[in-house]
């Protein structure tokens, strides 16, 4: 069982555009499990997050995301020099801050191209709980 986090989401369309909310649809074996939105919480009955698929939405936006870079990151990762988008924090501060038993998990939406600056891995973000709490009914 694990406990996905979706932290935050930092996209706008196009230089100076309006911040786009993103909407996770999470899959499990090509079926669909759940979506979600920013700063919601799921329980899944997976060993890691590597078990599941993620497609990612636009939500009122004529734009439409870039094909996706992920990455997941332990605290004790080795972790790509990106400064943080708009007002969060840096990817090292950010994984500073998890436990043990928790993973960062990184996308990137609005480009491919790891020379731009619009490349942060920032783009959407989730804290993987890999020890969740579970309390029985």
């Amino acid at each position: 069982m694990i406990e996905l986090l979706y932290l935050a989401s930092q996209i706008q369309c196009g230089t100076n555009g309006s911040p786009i909310n993103v909407n996770i649809d999470i899959y499990q074996n090509s079926q669909l499990v759940r979506t979600i939105s920013v700063e919601e919480k799921v329980l899944l009955p997976v060993d890691s997050v590597r078990d599941l698929t993620f497609k990612y939405s636009f939500v009122n936006s004529s734009c439409n995301p870039s094909t996706p870079t992920e990455m997941v990151l332990a605290p004790n990762d080795l972790v790509p020099d990106l400064p943080g988008a708009y007002e969060q924090q840096s990817i090292q501060e950010i994984l500073d801050g998890l436990n043990d038993y928790e993973e960062l998990f990184l996308v990137e939406l609005g480009t491919t191209n790891t020379a731009s600056s619009a490349y942060d891995l920032q783009d959407v973000m989730m804290i993987v709980n890999n020890n969740p709490v579970v309390f029985a009914d």
